[in-house]
């Protein structure tokens, strides 16, 4: 549970007028946590958006890549200080994202059933809810370590 949520990998109040700015700003905050290369991280997400939006619905992104040599998953949460246009499926734009930055290898997957069960999470109104009315970083965390496990 704790490679799912790290307290250092939740960012709130973040500040960006696009989608593109959002995904530079992303990458800059994990490649500050040494997840990866900066630019490794931005191309790798602008990859996957390039295939198609990551824009959940509801307000929600959820931007991934995989990265070789990455040994463990490494999630973050971030919160945009104002909702930024993502070509959400819904056409809403974004003010919660979800960024799952995975390794590419096959035989390292283990992290999916616990992507899919964040999957389901996001889908759930009361969730999504609970996360949109925490106030700042440690209620975030505090209320994604209750409610992940």
């Amino acid at each position: 549970m704790n490679t799912m949520v790290r307290p250092d990998m939740i960012f709130d109040g973040i500040e960006v007028r696009s989608k593109e700015e959002a995904l530079k700003v992303i990458s800059h905050l994990c490649a500050k946590k040494n997840v990866a290369r900066e630019v490794l991280l931005f191309q790798a997400f602008q990859e996957r958006e390039n295939m198609y939006s990551t824009g959940f619905g509801d307000g929600i992104a959820i931007p991934h890549a995989r990265v070789r040599g990455l040994t463990e998953p490494v999630f973050a949460l971030v919160r945009f200080a104002v909702p930024v246009e993502w070509e959400a499926v819904d056409g809403q734009p974004v003010d919660l994202a979800v960024v799952a930055v995975t390794p590419a290898e096959p035989e390292q997957d283990s992290h999916l059933p616990m992507l899919a069960m964040l999957a389901r999470k996001l889908m759930n109104e009361k969730f999504v809810e609970g996360l949109r009315l925490c106030r700042n970083r440690s209620q975030l965390y505090y209320y994604m370590m209750r409610e992940m496990r």
